[in-house]
């Protein structure tokens, strides 16, 4: 477990326990930035409220007379905290400084360790302050539900080594102390470091003086806690930061190398793509938040999005399975499904709820359509029923919203936005419509398990035919691609001005031709047409969610393997913009590909996403492909986990039936390899999974340990085997 480097001291970098998030610039300093909360991103935030703008730290050389702020040289990132090494911002200062720093992973505070080393042998004696700057305030969109920020934060309690501030509007809390010897403690609303911060905070600093000769070094902390309901909580959260920061340390390193023991993957020659992999576990762990009273759940990303998302849950929850962390899964879904049947109560699931639990959008057609199928999906990785039971309610709420209150037409296509979130884009779409069948396939299988038989055939029905009406009404048969929306032509001329504006301010030159001459080609048809208005990445979704006809994908597939859809960092977020690329994008499209049968060209994609791995963040995937938008974000990992898991080893669980199936396809490039996964777990069984070369390279053995006992059944290269042996080795014919 060995950390990442880097000398991009404006990149910004991301700690965080399921409680503390913590982000500032790589450099050790903590700009403003953010759009949300204007300029209030950064910092430290306890969900839903900040505690801090951010730290600082200045040090004097007293005999010299040099004050430096000081400025990291080097920044590491470890999976469990951050580095920050200072050595020539200290200009002419005979020390070197190292900070450590960790969120714990489950208390409400965190803790930041200095070391300062002599190293001129000689006497040194320096001014040491250290200054905090709180921000007690709420997260976005609080203020819709009444909860709007104090005028002030006010010092209650200044003690000799830590103050204790509160927000003066609400019981909303920050103790900041250190043990540096001695200190004096200064408080107030002007006191600022080196950064002017915006918000109404209060300026915490410590000074004193230490010494050091020859090679000495000099260590002390900086401890923050807070609470959003009490004083007492924040006290005692500080108290347990400062007895017990050692054990903290070692806790939060013990869990993450679980993690990284947990779908280990380790494939011959495969270095970048084994690192990216375990990087994008721990990633995912960053972006676990808690919020007592509200819940648990896997957040979208950091900093900008820090809170829950349909969309993006729906996604990355599959990879969250792929890696074994079912009790993740099921808090999610469970916090989703709660609170979309306390705004909703319809079915509908919510697109957005931020940590102080308001609902800012209620929620996109396709998020109800994707939480259905994912709940099928978390039952045959969990077996568990009474979960099962539990939500099924909701998806036939959610299954009646869709094709009732959002399918007015009853073509089994509802209507609204979809993931593509572009104005104008509110019509029968094309993800929508593909989810929508899936679920509907969801919803036979569910149905089936649970006794419902009626349910069970109603819904089996409609999944052929809502399968068979994308593959008919989407199909573009002259560019041989599924089209993004269906609409009569009159309902895109009225749109097409939007549109055309939109192209115009990204400045694409000939949309408004492109956008003409699809009307002139439907000039006189009456009805529903298949128009490919942006080409976004989202017409890859039959072919991901096996709906496309076998021929069509195959066709679609060949067409979208061109430069028109696939670009140096991906999959494009449009064909028609080319400006942008997402891990979900290039993520989606190897699914499909791989799910179709193409394992060389999903790796081949999968090659073009790890190219932006640790291009801002050392360790980290960006939203936006390669360098910007968050750092972290969710739904990279089902990019890398579903195609390599689901697909490359071709894990498919049935857990209520004890029952691992292994249907792996690997890339012509793996084919003399030794390819393994262990680690990985299913319900309450563990696997481990090793498939390498046998027989001079014309076959392959196919190793497994299975301690639980479950049924394992093989398919490969034609050949079926089954056992349930703790020790199980086939060896298979021909490699595909």
């Amino acid at each position: 477990m060995t950390g990442l480097s880097s000398k991009h001291p404006f990149n910004l970098y991301y700690n965080a326990g399921e409680y503390i998030k913590i982000c500032g610039a790589q450099d050790g300093t903590f700009p403003d930035f953010g759009h949300h909360v204007a300029n209030e991103m950064g910092g430290v935030w306890l969900h839903p409220i900040k505690l801090l703008d951010g730290f600082w730290l200045k040090v004097t050389d007293l005999d010299r007379g040099i004050s430096v702020w000081t400025r990291a040289d080097t920044f590491t990132n470890e999976p469990w905290g951050s580095r920050f090494e200072y050595d020539h911002g200290l200009s002419h200062i005979p020390v070197s400084i190292e900070r450590i720093q960790l969120a714990p992973e489950r208390e409400k505070g965190f803790i930041a360790k200095y070391r300062v080393q002599a190293y001129a042998g000689e006497t040194v004696r320096l001014g040491i302050e250290l200054l905090a700057r709180t921000d007690l305030r709420p997260v976005w969109f609080s203020e819709h539900i009444g909860i709007v920020d104090g005028e002030r934060d006010e010092p209650l309690e200044v003690l000799d080594r830590k103050v204790l501030v509160k927000d003066s509007a609400h019981p909303w809390f920050v103790q900041v102390g250190t043990d540096l010897p001695e200190p004096r403690v200064e408080t107030g609303a002007l006191l600022y470091g080196p950064e002017f911060t915006a918000g109404a905070g209060c300026g915490v600093a410590f000074r004193t003086q230490i010494e050091l000769a020859g090679q000495e070094s000099f260590e002390f902390r900086l401890f923050a806690a807070g609470s959003s309901v009490s004083k007492e909580e924040c006290l005692q959260t500080y108290e347990r930061l400062t007895l017990q920061h050692e054990a903290l340390l070692a806790e939060k390193q013990a869990a993450y190398r679980e993690i990284e023991a947990r779908a280990r993957l380790e494939i011959a020659g495969e270095t970048l793509l084994n690192e990216a992999f375990a990087w994008a576990k721990w990633n995912n762990q960053w972006l676990v938040q808690t919020v007592d009273g509200l819940g648990r759940g896997l957040t979208a990303g950091g900093p900008t999005y820090p809170w829950w998302f349909g969309c993006d849950s729906t996604y990355a929850l599959q990879g969250v399975l792929a890696i074994g962390d079912t009790q993740l899964a099921i808090d999610t879904l469970e916090l989703l499904r709660s609170k979309s049947e306390e705004t909703n109560g319809n079915g509908r699931i919510v697109h957005e709820i931020t940590t102080m639990g308001a609902v800012a959008n209620p929620g996109n057609t396709q998020e109800t359509a994707h939480y259905i199928v994912f709940v099928w999906d978390l039952f045959e990785w969990t077996g568990d029923e009474e979960l099962l039971r539990r939500h099924y309610e909701y998806c036939v709420k959610g299954i009646d919203w869709l094709l009732e209150e959002m399918d007015g037409d009853g073509d089994l296509f509802p209507s609204g936005y979809g993931i593509i979130e572009i104005a104008g884009l509110n019509m029968e779409l094309i993800d929508s419509a593909v989810y929508t069948a899936k679920a509907l396939q969801a919803m036979t299988a569910m149905s089936e398990q649970l006794g419902e038989a009626a349910n069970a055939a109603k819904y089996g029905e409609l999944a052929k035919r809502a399968a068979a009406a994308v593959n008919q009404a989407f199909w573009c048969e002259e560019e041989g691609l599924y089209g993004d929306a269906i609409a009569p032509r009159e309902a895109v001329e009225v749109k097409a001005d939007v549109m055309i504006s939109l192209a115009r301010k990204q400045g694409i030159a000939g949309y408004e031709e492109y956008i003409g001459r699809l009307l002139q080609r439907t000039t006189g048809r009456e009805g529903d047409q298949a128009w490919l208005l942006n080409k976004n990445w989202v017409i890859v979704t039959p072919m991901e969610a096996g709906i496309a006809d076998p021929d069509k994908a195959a066709r679609a597939l060949a067409t979208m393997r061109s430069e028109e859809f696939v670009g140096p960092y991906g999959t494009y977020l449009s064909g028609i913009y080319k400006q942008g690329t997402m891990t979900i994008s290039t993520g989606v499209h190897a699914v499909a590909e791989a799910a179709n049968g193409h394992p060389d060209e999903a790796l081949e994609l999968l090659r073009r996403l790890l190219r932006t791995f640790s291009v801002a963040l050392p360790g980290s995937f960006s939203e936006m492909s390669p360098d910007y938008g968050c750092v972290v974000q969710a739904w990279t990992l089902y990019a890398l986990a579903v195609p390599l898991i689901r697909h490359f080893f071709g894990v498919r669980p049935q857990a209520h039936r004890r029952l691992l199936q292994l249907k792996p396809q690997l890339p012509g490039a793996w084919r003399d390899k030794e390819c393994k996964l262990d680690g990985l777990r299913i319900a309450d069984a563990s696997f481990d999974v090793c498939i390498s070369p046998a027989n001079g390279g014309e076959g392959c053995l196919v190793t497994v340990r299975n301690e639980q006992r479950w049924t394992v059944a093989l398919e490969l290269n034609g050949e079926r085997r089954e056992s349930d042996e703790a020790w199980i080795q086939w060896e298979v014919g021909r490699r595909n």
